[in-house]
């Protein structure tokens, strides 16, 4: 074999390895990806969980039960802890819609996510808090909401008799 053939030789081993690095910079990046969705939906799901937490309260969960149908059924201090919490629950939703946008969720997961803020505007306690404090978030959330999850149709979040004593 000449020099020139151990050069062409080397520049094919070469560009071969140049393709096997491509591939496999392209399967970790695929495997970071998944794993930051993944780390990014279990994030979502423990801080829903933690907010959801707080309606194991019987005391709390009167002040929401309460201002489910409207804020002007709530008194004293009862407003300032139905209006922090959905601040809390809006806030999170908000986050997540931007980490959609940012790819860090799939479709399939967003469309659920969005399918409970959807049920909870159907409550005119949410629209009330939406209303009064709008203005918090940002302009790109405000314009989602009002054009796709307030229009939606919501399904009921209780049974009709829910709330209801024997």
């Amino acid at each position: 074999m000449t020099l020139q053939d151990w050069g062409a030789l080397g520049e094919m081993v070469g560009g071969a390895a140049i393709i096997v690095s491509l591939l496999y910079v392209g399967l970790q990046i695929r495997h970071s990806t998944n794993a930051t969705r993944s780390a990014t939906s279990q994030a979502f799901s423990a801080q829903y969980s933690e907010i959801m937490l707080r309606l194991t309260s019987i005391e709390f969960s009167a002040v929401v039960w309460k201002a489910l149908p409207g804020v002007s059924n709530l008194k004293d201090q009862e407003i300032p802890a139905f209006m922090g919490f959905m601040g809390a629950i809006i806030r999170m939703y908000e986050t997540f819609y931007f980490e959609n946008l940012e790819g860090r969720f799939d479709s399939k997961t967003f469309v659920s996510w969005t399918t409970q803020l959807i049920d909870l505007f159907g409550n005119q306690g949410a629209r009330d808090y939406w209303k009064l404090r709008k203005h918090n978030f940002s302009p790109d959330f405000v314009a989602y909401v009002e054009q796709e999850v307030a229009k939606s149709t919501p399904s009921r979040m209780y049974p009709d008799n829910a709330g209801q004593r024997d």
